[in-house]
């Protein structure tokens, strides 16, 4: 004689209720999302562009909008000025961006750099021409769980703000 001592034989399948479909369906829903975000490149790292101009000179700052930690958080300003330089230039940046970044340098080298309560000023020689760029190597600091800075990078001339310009990095996690 065959003997049963299955615990489940007599249970019954219960149909999933209306709520139960509805939220396997949002979940679904959710992930399909989140997959076609991904595909399309809006939830990786993104650059973008802000420029101004004032008094004839003009300052583009590129920058990491959207970045991750351990992943490139690139920083290019470009200063223009029709007649040149003639002496140094200076860049005044807010320190809390710093504070999310592993900096790795600047190309080129600043020649001075000091700090008053957040903020950071670096000084660049005057260039032969029009164009000063500078360009900060740096990643988004190990760790970092997600958060938004707001900067301000000030092009100074003999310590007088000439330009300046607004922009904001989202370190997501």
């Amino acid at each position: 004689m065959a003997r049963t001592d299955s615990t489940t034989e007599d249970l019954v399948e219960a149909p999933r209720g209306f709520r139960g479909q509805l939220a396997h369906r949002t979940g679904l829903g959710i992930v399909v999302l989140i997959l076609v975000a991904g595909l399309a490149g809006f939830l990786g790292p993104r650059t973008s562009t802000e420029t101004a101009s004032a008094g004839g000179w003009r300052l583009t700052v590129e920058h990491a909008s959207v970045t991750r930690a351990g992943q490139p958080a690139p920083l290019h300003l470009r200063v223009e000025h029709p007649d040149g330089f003639t002496t140094p230039v200076q860049i005044d940046l807010c320190d809390n961006l710093f504070d999310h970044l592993d900096f790795q340098n600047w190309y080129p080298n600043p020649s001075a750099e000091t700090s008053s309560p957040g903020r950071l000023l670096y000084e660049f020689d005057p260039p032969s021409g029009p164009v000063l760029e500078v360009s900060l190597d740096a990643r988004a600091a190990p760790g970092q769980w997600g958060g938004y800075e707001h900067c301000r990078a000030t092009v100074l001339v003999d310590d007088a703000p000439v330009v300046g310009v607004e922009f904001g990095v989202r370190v997501v996690p």
